[in-house]
């Protein structure tokens, strides 16, 4: 009688802490014996579609650069929850697009960049709760990075290269293209610098390229040559986003002249998606621009379940599950996981 005594507070006392399970802890879920690990095919179906909504979150919670899309799935695992639903682990390969984060372009009809414009490769860890059909992502850790310039040249010499996005010929080739845009377009809104997403040097050619974000103001180009103080960005419905790309090419011979060349996109008003957090704090200086000292953008998100940087991360969010009558030692099956999967790009 002495003995059971404590062997019942023990069972009550893991009984209770099987109820807060924090992402990164699954191993500590309590598993009944028919509640085992599955190993799904990575190109099957049902991965594919998880997967997918795991990079319509990873996109939608972005706050700088461009779109990614899947590349390959890694690894993937599923766990079972009492009472209903299960836990989803992925391991995901992404690649960059040339979609920026402010286009209304959805992710899948959004171009991959290639290897040769010098490719960016992402590489996530997502947690996700499926119920009842329906996947509620809970944690992310991505990061990201380019393709090394050696990989690069070995499949282009003359290609251009990325280049830091603080670069000061990067800088002055997008404040001269954005002044030419606003100065050519004088019945059209004044637009401000949102970010310089990407910079590349091509030495051989003497040339500079740069892809950046614009939005507009509520001063026309006209008012803004005098009074650029008094513009600020708009919101609501007059709120517009845009995507320029420039380039600058310095004269060849000391009689020629330099080119300067810009194409802007401008989006139409977006019903349910303002970019409010990237609009204000990029420009009330909230933000730190992610680009200095970078060649890139980094894979990084903002949203009360996810979290992404530099290096390794997780979520603060607590997973509760049903307790347990009984806790028992996960089931073991032998893994036969077709995994990882396909790559759907190229291998970086």
């Amino acid at each position: 009688m002495k003995l059971l005594v404590p062997l019942l507070l023990l069972a009550q006392l893991l009984s209770c802490k099987a109820g807060l399970v924090l992402p990164g802890h699954e191993e500590l879920l309590p598993v009944l014996p028919h509640n085992i690990e599955k190993y799904p095919d990575c190109d099957g179906p049902e991965s594919e579609a998880i997967a997918a909504a795991a990079v319509q979150h990873i996109n939608k919670h972005l706050k700088h650069g461009y779109k990614f899309d899947l590349n390959r799935i890694e690894k993937i695992v599923q766990l079972e929850r009492r009472p209903h639903g299960k836990l989803v682990k992925l391991e995901l390969d992404l690649v960059e697009t040339k979609c920026h984060i402010v286009s209304p372009t959805p992710v899948e009809n959004c171009t991959v960049r290639t290897r040769m414009e010098h490719a960016v490769e992402g590489d996530c860890d997502v947690n996700l709760i499926e119920s009842h059909g329906k996947y509620k992502v809970v944690h992310t850790n991505c990061h990201s990075e380019p393709d090394s310039a050696e990989d690069v040249n070995k499949l282009c010499p003359d290609c251009a290269l990325l280049s830091l996005l603080n670069d000061t010929e990067v800088v002055n080739t997008v404040h001269t293209a954005l002044d030419e845009y606003n100065a050519l377009n004088t019945t059209h809104d004044h637009y401000k610098l949102l970010e310089i997403s990407r910079g590349q040097h091509s030495h051989l050619a003497k040339s500079v390229y740069a892809e950046f974000a614009i939005v507009n103001t509520n001063c026309s180009a006209q008012h803004a040559k005098e009074h650029e103080e008094d513009c600020h960005v708009e919101t609501g419905e007059h709120l517009h986003y845009g995507f320029c790309t420039a380039s600058f090419h310095k004269g060849m011979t000391p009689d020629s002249a330099d080119q300067h060349d810009v194409l802007c996109t401008i989006y139409d008003h977006q019903p349910g998606v303002s970019h409010h957090h990237l609009t204000k704090e990029h420009l009330e200086g909230k933000l730190q621009p992610a680009g200095r000292g970078f060649a890139h953008l980094d894979l990084v998100h903002s949203h009360h379940n996810t979290s992404g940087s530099h290096s390794h991360s997780h979520s603060d969010e607590v997973v509760a599950v049903e307790q347990p009558a009984s806790l028992v030692k996960r089931a073991i099956l032998p893994v036969v996981q077709a995994c990882p999967g396909r790559y759907r790009h190229f291998d970086l």
